[in-house]
């Protein structure tokens, strides 16, 4: 927290307290600490993170307008002012789009740091049902103060909680089972207790069950892990052990509601826990993170990627940014992929022949999508023809797919060595268009293809692997691995992290011939498979 972020944040609550704490209610004194000290205090650590990693415009922004914000905050209350509210939704939205950029350039996983990037996005959560309070809008057959825990309820422990499980994640050597558990739990719990309380008495005291399972795993856990600070250990641990002790509270108010008999009232419920919760929980645990810095050890990846994007009709830069044709391969050499997974030397030789010169071999492929996806490919496939791109069709049935293999170049190509495979049907219509690249880092060589969309462009980065004789391409990761592999949708705005897998297989059957599994799998569930029969000319010849 900057020291102008500090004297804004004095003066705004010295001025709500001066006109509101005597008349107000308390809970909205304990929003306004989450807001105007706590919550500033989180940015300005991933503000310095963001440094390091150069991505600080959108935080650098949210720091700059932190100031504006707060005063939206505190004046919402004071003059219980939805205008003054709205200011305060829309900057947790921009929040939530921070949290929700990091969660696109890195995908879903690990889990750890998609807890830090829910935090962030629940806020915005918290900002609707602030502004929901200071329009005194009926949400249900909610009160107003039902209404305002809610705000408390998003502004502290759907925030910082996960917050500081991922934090306790970056300290750990590996995300074990049981962290795994606790922390699917923790991420999910602020909706499922928001739900149980609407529609679900039940529901809700199962929910807060769980939640407090998982609340003890996360002190557990703290006290195991090591950390590099004594004195961060001991605030981490001790806030721990506090909200161990205060989770129990809302486990009676829970168990209360549903029971209908009341062990604790809100009244006590917002003094005891949430002052507790707020200076013995949140203050502590933040200092110890902070003091800690628990840094993202997630590699960055910084690898080429193409810039060429298409349009929505058949792509117009093919003909302009083509050579003449020529006897090319996808790659030089074979052994331009060799790394710690792959040695082109056991590759099988006619699988290395397709790969330097695959135009000297047909291709028949039979495409098939997944029952699942099939409506949507079928709505899409006006757009695919259309644009040249992805048009396969539905038919099962086994075509030749025939191609030319031309060197590329265009302005917003960077790659270097860029070769493009141009593909049509039997009745000559272009179903796909591929540039073809590779790129290294210290531990291998990976393919690196993009396949030009309507203003953007899909980049398979895939890792060359060994199994016998057979050739694998996979955008998965072995386990442990810190490398480039992935699919990306590259769009000029951001570079964001797929949850989608590809992979090849190919196999020799003969010493002409071989035959290439593709699939495609989205959150793991397989959406596409070609079969090929690869055969070289010659095979024909003899036949």
């Amino acid at each position: 927290m900057n020291k102008w972020h500090l004297a804004s944040s004095l003066i705004f609550m010295s001025y709500f307290i001066a006109t509101r704490f005597m008349t107000g209610l308390i809970a909205e004194f304990f929003v306004l600490l989450a807001i105007l000290f706590f919550l500033p205090t989180a940015l300005h650590f991933f503000k310095k993170e963001g440094k390091k990693h150069k991505e600080e415009r959108l935080i650098g922004f949210l720091m700059k307008a932190f100031p504006l914000a707060s005063l939206c905050a505190t004046a919402a209350f004071i003059y219980h002012s939805a205008w003054f509210a709205s200011g305060w939704i829309l900057y947790t939205i921009l929040l939530a789009l921070f949290g929700f950029s990091r969660l696109l350039k890195r995908g879903i996983f690990p889990l750890h740091e998609l807890m830090i990037d829910g935090a962030w996005m629940y806020l915005a959560l918290g900002g609707l049902w602030f502004w929901l309070y200071t329009a005194d809008i009926q949400v249900m057959t909610f009160s107003p103060i039902i209404v305002l825990l809610t705000v408390i309820h998003f502004h502290y422990s759907a925030f910082f909680i996960p917050l500081f499980y991922g934090f306790l994640g970056r300290q750990q050597a590996k995300e074990t089972a049981l962290y795994k558990a606790a922390g699917w739990v923790i991420l999910l719990s602020p909706v499922m207790i928001a739900v149980g309380i609407s529609f679900s008495r039940l529901f809700d005291t199962f929910s807060v069950i769980l939640y407090v399972v998982a609340l003890y795993i996360y002190g557990i856990l703290c006290m195991k892990t090591r950390f590099r600070s004594t004195l961060a250990k001991g605030l981490v641990v001790f806030s721990s052990l506090v909200l161990m002790g205060t989770i129990v509270l809302s486990l009676l108010y829970s168990a209360g509601m549903l029971m209908r008999v009341t062990y604790i009232s809100i009244d006590q419920m917002i003094w005891f826990h949430g002052s507790i919760n707020a200076f013995f929980v949140i203050l502590p645990g933040l200092i110890g993170w902070l003091i800690e810095g628990p840094k993202d050890q997630l590699k960055q990846k910084n690898f080429p990627i193409s810039k060429v994007h298409g349009r929505f009709q058949m792509i117009s830069f093919q003909e302009e940014s083509v050579h003449n044709p020529e006897k090319l391969g996808l790659v030089d050499s074979l052994d331009e992929l060799n790394g710690t997974t792959f040695s082109a030397d056991r590759v099988s030789p006619v699988i290395r022949r397709f790969y330097e010169d695959p135009m000297a071999f047909t291709l028949k492929a039979a495409v098939s999508f997944h029952w699942w996806i099939r409506p949507f490919v079928f709505l899409l496939q006006p757009l695919f023809k259309q644009i040249g791109q992805l048009f396969l069709g539905l038919s099962r049935h086994p075509y030749e797919m025939k191609g030319r293999l031309i060197r590329f170049q265009h302005p917003k190509e960077e790659r270097k060595s860029v070769r493009a495979w141009i593909r049509h049907n039997v009745k000559g219509k272009q179903v796909f268009f591929a540039l073809y690249a590779l790129h290294h880092d210290a531990a291998t060589g990976y393919m690196n293809i993009a396949l030009p969309l309507p203003y953007s462009q899909l980049t398979a980065i895939l890792r060359p692997f060994n199994e016998k004789e057979d050739f694998i391409l996979k955008s998965t990761c072995p386990k442990g691995s810190t490398g480039d592999e992935g699919l990306y949708l590259h769009t000029p705005f951001i570079t964001m992290q797929l949850p989608m897998e590809e992979s090849f297989h190919m196999k020799p059957e003969t010493d002409q011939s071989l035959t290439a599994v593709h699939q495609m799998k989205l959150f793991g569930i397989p959406f596409l498979t070609i079969h090929y029969q690869i055969d070289s000319e010659s095979h024909h010849v003899s036949q």
